[in-house]
């Protein structure tokens, strides 16, 4: 499924420059994801990615470059303001309140995207709308039997389950997944894998992964990233057969 499969993409990022003195550690990167796909974002450590999702999610400012998104500019918004426009992010750390039950979690981050007035929380549980779509949104990601568990109790898998659910609860068009897959045990990263497979019905998905076993099984396409600079994009296969890419992740050849 490529950009062109779609008409115009939904999200469109061109030619983003972030210097940090003398490093430049995103160097004219172009990146595009087309509605319902899903586009992985892999390198080896150091080669960027994470500096180009602090970029789209507005967390660092861009030196050069534009960010659209559904057709709006999005280039010098806010992360608050990019977030109602519609892009959700994931952290590598997972980013819930783990004193909190998970349906606290849950009816907080629907409420602050509801736009609901901030009462005691008695008052909000109260209000079955947020009720009902935070109940929908734990069974979503497979937590309606842990609505009531304490979330810094739940086993790791669950966590990056919830911080999940939580970046849904801003029903976005377009969600950045930063290494959803980071410490899980084979059978928990199963289970996001299908996650995230079923969530591609309802989001585009820029996802960044260090697990090529799932970022094969998932990604429409993938986009390559070395030294600031995406190497090549393509399939599955595409990647899989590259020479420079197998050169970079077998450490067999200088591609600066």
């Amino acid at each position: 499924m490529s950009a062109g499969a779609h008409g115009t993409p939904l999200f469109q990022a061109r030619g983003l420059v972030k210097r940090f003195g003398g490093l430049i550690a995103a160097n004219d990167v172009s990146i595009d994801v087309a509605p319902g796909e899903v586009h992985a974002l892999i390198g080896p450590n150091g080669a960027g990615k994470s500096t180009l999702v602090n970029l789209v999610s507005g967390l660092l400012p861009l030196d050069a470059g534009s960010i659209v998104l559904d057709g709006a500019d999005i280039t010098r918004a806010t992360p608050h303001a990019r977030v109602r426009a519609g892009l959700a992010r994931c952290f590598q750390v997972t980013s819930i309140f783990a004193g909190d039950t998970v349906r606290d979690n849950l009816l907080l981050a629907v409420q602050a995207h509801a736009g609901s007035s901030f009462r005691f929380f008695a008052d909000r549980a109260r209000e079955s709308e947020l009720a009902e779509r935070a109940q929908a949104l734990a069974r979503k990601v497979g937590l309606e039997d842990a609505l009531d568990r304490v979330a810094g109790t739940l086993p790791h898998g669950a966590q990056r389950k919830l911080d999940v659910a939580l970046a849904l609860a801003a029903r976005p068009k377009l969600l950045l997944l930063d290494e959803p897959m980071a410490g899980m045990g084979p059978e928990d990263s199963a289970r996001m894998v299908e996650l995230v497979r079923q969530l591609r019905e309802e989001t585009a998905i820029l996802l960044i992964e260090h697990d090529m076993d799932a970022v094969f099984q998932l990604a429409d396409r993938i986009s390559v990233l070395v030294y600031g600079t995406v190497l090549t994009s393509g399939d599955a296969e595409h990647v899989k057969g590259h020479p420079k890419v197998q050169a970079v992740y077998l450490g067999t050849e200088d591609t600066a």
